[in-house]
């Protein structure tokens, strides 16, 4: 098969997502039906049952997405700026954003493959018994509060009430999953966190795998897109969730070996405590909720940083682009990375003017925002920008493209700039190879992907 074939079948088998195509290609020969251009073919394939076919998917589900059924007063996707609030709006021609950006995903395909975070309020019968087929495990789930009434309020759907038939049914079937509540102030904090917590680890644990904790996020576009206002975390906030849980942490491992309970960096990045150790994580499974990332960072940095050289061979400048939730944690690497010789890296929190100053988390910056910070901070600085290389990390960008949220490219922001912009792993390695040997990052760096426009 080629780049641009459309896979139908395998074995007579139609396909809705991933999690059928490997299942049914986990067999020693299989029969595959696909589609080149207008011209339908079928190949025979005899391997190994373990063996992969090598094919990579433009997306994880053949039919569409499973929507969100639910209006939830914390959703970001609400949030955005001209949120249309339905798919047939979505073919506006002022919708300001990449259109994909608006689709509300509540689908359970996607948190067994990804770990996306589901409700569990659109789920047929007929996707129960899939999941119970297939064994999908571990599922990802919205959980808020275990308060029934409560949280069909905090979801703006009555089905939420649901909540506890539905993971006891998960349970039943063998499903693990992870747990999330998103806390906000006078809604599902205080005591009805501390009874969320104990009743949901002292109902589905085993099972329940872990229960992240992670901050209300709110937008500039809240208001004009006639959202009630909600309180917003503030620092002496989140000192004291910081000590309630911690107070629940320390019971689950003193009983069950784990804390169970976690929470997300920015509880104590805005409550300037300092970070639990690198066992607290467990392995660090809720990367993606914002949970443990700097610990993880600077676990990893301080076994690379050890291989840093004394000098380098020749002076090299560097800026490092980031939000402003990530200054405090890139700063003492930075400082590291500055006692090489020869070797000067200078740190640039930005704001996010587009999502407004709520928002503080790197992976939201957009290029508008790396366009106006790169302008001011040179105009300031009487061009002092200009000799560095600016580094990116990639968290910034769609995966596996070179587009930020807003559908500026990096492209867009070298010309708009005049920089030179380096694209790095989010992640220790990713610094350490940017500092030493940049020319090792492949395609990711400037030179290739701009080097018609450099020249």
């Amino acid at each position: 098969m080629s780049v641009g074939d459309r896979l139908e079948a395998i074995d007579g088998q139609f396909l809705e997502d991933l999690i059928d195509f490997r299942f049914a290609a986990a067999e020693p020969e299989i029969e595959v039906t696909f589609w080149r251009g207008h011209e339908r073919r079928t190949v025979r394939i005899a391997k190994d049952p373990d063996e992969d076919l090598g094919l990579s998917f433009a997306a994880a589900v053949f039919d569409r997405v499973r929507e969100c059924a639910n209006r939830c007063e914390f959703c970001f996707v609400h949030q955005m700026p001209g949120y249309p609030g339905s798919r047939a709006a979505l073919s506006r021609a002022d919708v300001p954003l990449r259109r994909s950006l608006y689709i509300e995903d509540d689908d359970y395909r996607l948190s067994f493959l990804q770990g996306n975070f589901i409700t569990l309020t659109n789920l047929s019968e007929r996707e129960w018994q899939r999941i119970a087929a297939m064994h999908l495990s571990p599922l990802y789930v919205s959980i808020h509060t275990t308060d029934p009434e409560l949280r069909a309020e905090l979801l703006g759907q009555p089905l939420a009430r649901r909540l506890h038939a539905q993971l006891d049914r998960l349970a039943s079937l063998g499903i693990e999953f992870h747990g999330q509540i998103v806390l906000t102030p006078g809604r599902n904090d205080g005591a009805e966190l501390d009874r969320t917590i104990t009743e949901a680890i002292g109902r589905w644990y085993p099972h329940l795998l872990s229960l992240c904790i992670v901050p209300y996020g709110a937008t500039a576009f809240r208001q004009s897109n006639h959202l009630a206002e909600l309180p917003l975390p503030t620092g002496s906030w989140c000192a004291a969730v910081v000590q309630q849980v911690r107070a629940h942490q320390r019971r689950f491992k003193r009983e069950l070996g784990d804390p169970i309970v976690r929470l997300a960096d920015e509880f104590y990045l805005q409550a300037q405590e300092p970070f639990p150790g690198v066992a607290h994580y467990a392995g660090f499974p809720n990367l993606g909720d914002g949970i443990g990332g700097a610990r993880l960072l600077w676990h990893e940095w301080a076994r690379l940083e050890r291989k840093l050289p004394a000098r380098l061979d020749a002076p090299r400048s560097a800026t490092i682009l980031t939000g402003r939730a990530a200054a405090p944690i890139l700063a003492p690497i930075v400082a590291r990375l500055n006692s090489v010789a020869n070797l000067a890296v200078r740190l640039l929190p930005l704001p996010s003017r587009f999502w407004g100053d709520a928002i503080t988390v790197t992976g939201l910056l957009t290029g508008s925002d790396l366009e106006q910070g790169l302008r001011e901070r040179s105009e300031l600085e009487a061009g002092a920008l200009g000799s560095s290389t600016i580094w990116i990390p990639d968290i910034m960008l769609r995966p596996g493209s070179l587009t930020f949220l807003d559908d500026r490219t990096v492209l867009d922001v070298a010309r708009s700039t005049g920089a030179e912009l380096l694209v790095l792993p989010t992640d220790a390695r990713g610094l350490f190879t940017a500092a030493v040997a940049p020319e090792r990052l492949g395609g990711l760096d400037a030179e290739r992907w701009y080097g018609s426009y450099y020249a």
